[in-house]
């Protein structure tokens, strides 16, 4: 009896390392996967409404990095860790793509916006078209800076096609007061805080805030093409769940949340 207590005890306790081990194990497996998405500043608000629905229908828990598609393009570039980029620029994601960190076959077309001119809520300013800008009184004119924020690129490039008679770009007159911005909600912010400030940013951050400050000019879509491309990176540990998310996009509810934030979808041109 004295030699089988030991051997009864020994039985128990490697059943109960075994027991936990299991559990232990079980619950590593069933630990929810997580997907990192690196997403334009100008889709923060939508992209985390999209976010939740597909977080309601899929076992998965999001994290978000928002910030000017350069400075994202740059992060992935250097220290590859997300699993989805959403730019909203095609530039940058041709830096992804060229540097390696696209999963391949994964980038689409999701949507368009359009480029406003805005200025304070209690502003009295007035224009027919860019020509108009170097006459006008504003103090500066805030942009994404067009290094590495999309809409201040687009900016640029509007301003720079547009020369007044003495074949000086409006662009070139107005050098002198531009206020670069490290993306398009801080151009936004310094024309809602600012009453001498205006501002050119997206369509849908005018529209977000609209109650904060007040449209100027809308620029023809025909004139500035602005596409927001998006694709899995290679990086990611999740592919097939990262597929899904980007799939997840172009669904009728995602499309519809967009649309509703003032976003062109349904034309992939």
């Amino acid at each position: 009896m004295k030699r089988i207590l030991p051997l009864i005890l020994a039985f128990t306790l490697l059943h109960a390392g075994c027991s936990k081990k299991n559990e232990t194990s079980s619950s590593a497996t069933s630990e929810t996967p997580t997907l990192t998405l690196y997403v334009a500043a100008s889709l923060t608000d939508v992209m985390q409404e999209i976010g939740k629905a597909f977080e309601t229908d899929h076992d998965v828990k999001l994290v978000y990095n928002f910030a000017s598609s350069g400075a994202l393009a740059q992060q992935i570039m250097a220290a590859p860790r997300a699993d989805v980029y959403v730019s909203a620029n095609e530039r940058w994601m041709n830096e992804v793509d060229k540097a390696g960190e696209m999963a391949p076959g994964t980038r689409k077309l999701l949507l368009h916006n359009a480029l406003v001119v805005i200025e304070n809520a209690s502003g009295d300013y007035s224009m027919s078209g860019p020509l108009d800008l170097p006459g006008m009184d504003f103090k500066f004119l805030s942009v994404g800076d067009p290094g590495h924020v999309p809409a201040g690129r687009y900016a640029k490039r509007w301003l720079e096609g547009v020369s007044s008679p003495d074949g000086k770009t409006v662009w070139s007159q107005l050098e002198g007061r531009l206020a670069p911005a490290p993306d398009v909600r801080a151009a936004l912010a310094q024309v809602e805080g600012k009453d001498d400030v205006i501002g050119v940013v997206y369509r849908t951050d005018y529209l977000a805030y609209k109650d904060k400050v007040k449209l100027i000019y809308q620029v023809p879509t025909d004139v500035i093409n602005i596409a927001y491309p998006t694709a899995v990176l290679s990086a990611s540990k999740e592919p097939a769940l990262a597929g899904e998310f980007v799939d997840f996009l172009f669904s009728p509810e995602a499309q519809k949340l967009l649309s509703d934030e003032g976003f062109i979808v349904g034309d992939t041109k």
